[in-house]
């Protein structure tokens, strides 16, 4: 009866360090997200916020989040939002519905931390482009459970 307990209390401290050693997803720069996993759609839709301010004009949503194993996007956090209006609420919409397969190096389906730029309305001017798109870069950051100061 002591040894089969023994057993069962290993057997439950050895899964409860596996689960542990899961808990904490890999932090990716977003230009590496597709090593890692890749984006089965070509396009994704979203719900826009009724009533969204400032969302006829050009801008820009960052939104960081986690690639679950099964390929779907948790942890959806809205980063960084130009100009401020609805856009932020689009796009954590729009990753929400975001589905991933794992890259050839990422056979073990690791969990990733990232975060990406989603655009609207931009110019037809590639500098402008530029312009909208790099008031949105976020600073690089290691996954954590707290929310990010803003």
């Amino acid at each position: 009866m002591v040894l089969r307990k023994s057993m069962f209390l290993i057997a439950c401290l050895a899964l409860t360090s596996f689960a542990f050693a899961q808990k904490v997803p890999r932090s990716v720069a977003p230009d590496d997200l597709e090593k890692y996993w890749v984006m089965m759609k070509s396009s994704v839709q979203g719900d826009a916020p009724l009533g969204g301010k400032n969302m006829d004009q050009p801008g820009c949503a960052a939104v960081s989040f986690i690639v679950e194993g099964n390929g779907r996007a948790s942890n959806i956090a809205i980063e960084k939002v130009v100009p401020p209006g609805g856009y932020g609420e689009l796009a954590a919409s729009i990753a929400s519905n975001l589905e991933f397969e794992p890259a050839l190096m990422n056979a073990g389906r690791d969990r990733v931390f990232s975060s990406l730029i989603f655009p609207f309305n931009l110019p037809t001017d590639p500098a402008a482009r530029e312009a909208v798109m790099r008031q949105c870069v976020i600073p690089a950051r290691r996954w954590s459970a707290k929310k990010p100061e803003k």
